[in-house]
């Protein structure tokens, strides 16, 4: 067996162990967009995977109730989830879910040294694999139901591609980064920003200047992607006919996050500009600030960042790290200036994950660079074993840094304490017990802040709290046939008289109050319109 094969082996098998670790920590999927793929599997494994319960914001807004599904987020997520549960019937389908996006997060440790093989030595691959399998945010996420994986697998596995194109110059290599673009478009809408740089790679000019190869590979990676996609953009087309579109590129036109949660939405380039400049501005300053720090804290875990700098200027021209860096810069533009607000809220962190089978080798060739660098004018310097002992030193601070956020996280602070994540929303299975013993109908709708969440816990469908005034919740009320409202303090400055209960509207009667005095949670049910009573 060669060395490389060891490599591979023992870095899958770590990477193996490592999440298969954090899966076993957790037992709920812990926010909205986990719970929403992780409903999502289960309706494609019962067979009911074209309609949803719920809706999770109104930037969709179908007249009724159950909607199209995946008519905003992408389906792969939710595929990938289906088919754990399919193939393990007998687990818990959340457990069952699990099980692929641990086996493709082991996967992720695989391309790190890929990667480091064609741009470093095998020295740089397996530093880099292993701060992969050690990657602190990113680990409490690569084995949820979540874009998090799938994403930087399909995607980080095109860009390595790309680089391998270019160099081999096979036009079935660039079918396969079309496949690879096309699964990571199936999995996030800025999927489709690698389609894009990959296309500008193949009309980049060679040394050769042999035209005909580039359109070959254009149109190879055009196929590919389509084979992929074509069939979801049919499914679309005939499932939301006569719908309003639904993409996520209204929320170019977003001015507050909240605004995707305004009834009826009404994101708008018209009510964008309608704001001041001052206001656009400073949003866009603090999504500069925030994104960079994500990039510092969560991309490079902080200590990684002056050497993958180093790592990217010396060699961010070479055709294996291209195009990693044009799509890295793209993406950060996007999300910082285009897409802000979602960027901000988590987009940028969620693509990002793309880039880190690149950034990690590259900062060990950084580092490498780094030392090589001070070697030269410090006299005496043993440049071989500060690598050694530097690349030793930060595997091990990469152990010590997930490790802490798993603990606080996931176990919990202090060590021994309750699974945090766990018990994130355990109050929604407290109300849908109330729920069953005010004796609620099984087919109830609930506003409450996180839909698909209060889906997964109880088995009642609905929609969010709007982000506006007493008005517009009574319309979403009728226009959605909401039967139960949940209130929690998440809520936006135009309800806070009602959750104060200074004002509650006649139509609201109060069943029950959750939570402590500090912090209440208001159960409440609906009249309808005829029953309404004044003073209630």
């Amino acid at each position: 067996m060669s060395s490389r094969i060891r490599d591979l082996l023992a870095l899958f098998t770590l990477g193996l162990v490592t999440n298969s670790a954090i899966a076993a920590m957790t037992s709920t999927p812990g926010y909205v967009d986990a719970y929403y793929y992780a409903n999502g599997g289960e309706f494609i494994a019962q067979g009911t995977g074209q309609l949803e319960p719920y809706l999770w914001s109104f930037v969709f807004s179908p007249p009724s109730l159950p909607a199209p599904s995946f008519a905003y987020w992408r389906p792969l997520p939710s595929i990938i989830a289906a088919s754990g549960i399919a193939a393990f019937p007998a687990m818990k389908p959340f457990d069952a879910s699990q099980i692929p996006f641990v086996l493709l997060a082991a996967l992720l440790p695989v391309v790190t040294y890929l990667v480091g093989m064609r741009i470093g030595s095998r020295r740089h691959a397996m530093l880099g694999g292993l701060l992969m399998v050690f990657s602190g945010y990113f680990v409490l996420n690569w084995s949820n139901t979540e874009t998090f994986t799938p994403f930087a697998v399909a995607g980080s596995s095109a860009l390595l591609m790309m680089g391998k194109g270019v160099s081999d110059r096979r036009w079935w290599v660039w079918v396969l980064v079309g496949l690879c673009a096309g699964l990571a478009h199936l999995t996030r809408a800025d999927g489709l920003l690698l389609l894009g740089v990959a296309l500008l790679i193949t009309m980049r000019p060679n040394h050769e200047g042999m035209k005909h190869y580039r359109v070959i590979d254009s149109i190879a990676v055009l196929v590919g992607y389509l084979v992929v996609m074509l069939p979801w953009i049919v499914r679309n087309r005939l499932a939301l006919a006569g719908m309003p579109a639904a993409g996520g590129v209204n929320t170019l036109w977003l001015v507050d996050y909240n605004d995707l949660f305004r009834y009826p939405n009404d994101l708008s380039l018209a009510n964008y500009l309608a704001v001041s400049w001052q206001v656009i501005l400073r949003t866009k300053w603090d999504a500069l600030v925030t994104n960079l720090a994500t990039w510092v804290g969560v991309v490079n875990l902080v200590f990684l960042t002056p050497f993958s700098l180093v790592g990217f200027w010396n060699h961010w021209k070479e055709e294996s790290v291209l195009p990693a860096s044009i799509y890295g810069v793209t993406l950060f533009g996007a999300m910082t200036f285009a897409f802000t607000l979602p960027g901000v809220r988590g987009g940028w962190f969620h693509s990002s994950g793309v880039l880190m089978p690149f950034v990690l080798p590259l900062s060990m060739i950084g580092m490498d660079d780094c030392i090589t660098w001070v070697a030269r004018r410090r006299i005496g310097w043993n440049a071989a074993q500060a690598r050694q002992v530097f690349g030793a030193a930060a595997v091990a601070f990469a152990v010590l840094l997930t490790g802490y956020l798993v603990a606080r996280g996931i176990v919990g602070l202090p060590l021994g304490g309750s699974f945090v994540w766990n018990s994130a929303d355990r109050l929604y299975s407290e109300i849908g017990q109330d729920l069953i013993q005010k004796g609620a109908s099984p087919h109830a709708r609930v506003m409450v802040n996180n839909p698909p969440g209060f889906f997964w816990h109880t088995g009642h469908g609905g929609v969010p709290v709007p982000a506006g005034d007493e008005e517009m919740l009574l319309q979403a009320v009728d226009d959605y046939r909401i039967d139960y409202l949940v209130l929690d303090e998440n809520i936006g400055p135009a309800l806070l008289p009602l959750y104060r209960q200074k004002t509650v509207p006649s139509r609201l009667r109060l069943l029950t109050v959750y939570g402590t005095n500090e912090h209440p949670v208001f159960l409440y049910e609906i009249l309808p319109r005829q029953n309404s009573t004044p003073g209630l």
